[in-house]
């Protein structure tokens, strides 16, 4: 594995060496809602999405003319929102009855995507992206708000991801489609929608013994920059 991990990196490296690469920076902003299997569905139809954002760069890769890899490095986060009717212990923390907490979990992101790009003769190309996206938790945070006229935070508290038997480690999907301007000879500008959908599902629900997991949308926009290839 580790063999084939350094190839797959000497393969990006000698594309962006050799072919008409670019390098872009995205951000985004979107929803995340928690997946589990049957058994816990009755409960997480109780909660709620909660908004997110991301940000990061990424480099465009072209295999052919229509077809390019897309990897990248991003910042992001997951979660979900619960109104409580009782008072509960979410993720180890008591909480008092009437708040509404919401549980944000940060992740560092690495998504290889391939883009598919329409042949148009427009400066307007569309295109399809679809790819895994490996992803590491790097912290986490239970924010506890009341609601009278307006909602108030409470507190917030950090989360200890060891002592809760989180799985820091993540695998997802992402399919998209989007749409790049160029705005030059080198730059570019998109915007696309994704759908992210968590393959693993990184947290084992005390008692019911159910594991839960993410999924959500994004929107996003950003700037490409085209590199010259080597010697030129």
């Amino acid at each position: 594995m580790k063999a084939q991990l350094l190839a797959l990196f000497a393969l990006l490296g000698s594309g962006l060496l050799t072919a008409q690469a670019q390098w872009g920076f995205r951000a985004g902003a979107g929803q995340s809602e928690v997946r589990s299997g049957d058994i816990f569905d009755p409960v997480t139809d109780r909660l709620d999405a909660i908004g997110t954002t991301s940000f990061g760069a990424f480099a465009e890769i072209p295999v052919t003319p229509f077809i390019s890899l897309r990897p990248g490095l991003e910042y992001g986060s997951r979660g979900s929102s619960l109104g409580l009717t009782e008072k509960v212990e979410v993720y180890g923390v008591e909480l008092p009855i009437g708040a509404r907490v919401k549980t944000r979990i940060s992740y560092l992101d690495a998504p290889l995507l391939v883009q598919l790009t329409l042949p148009t003769e427009s400066a307007v190309q569309p295109y399809a992206l679809l790819g895994p996206r490996f992803g590491y938790a790097t912290s986490a945070k239970l924010t506890t708000a009341a609601r009278a006229v307006i909602e108030m935070n409470l507190y917030s508290t950090d989360l200890d991801l060891e002592s809760i038997g989180y799985e820091r480690f993540h695998v997802g999907l992402i399919g998209g489609l989007g749409a790049k301007a160029r705005v030059g000879e080198s730059v570019g500008l998109f915007v696309e929608a994704r759908y992210e959908h968590g393959l693993s599902q990184p947290y084992d629900v005390p008692v019911i013994r159910d594991k839960v997991g993410f999924r959500g949308w994004n929107l996003g926009a950003g700037v490409t920059f085209a590199l010259s290839p080597a010697g030129r």
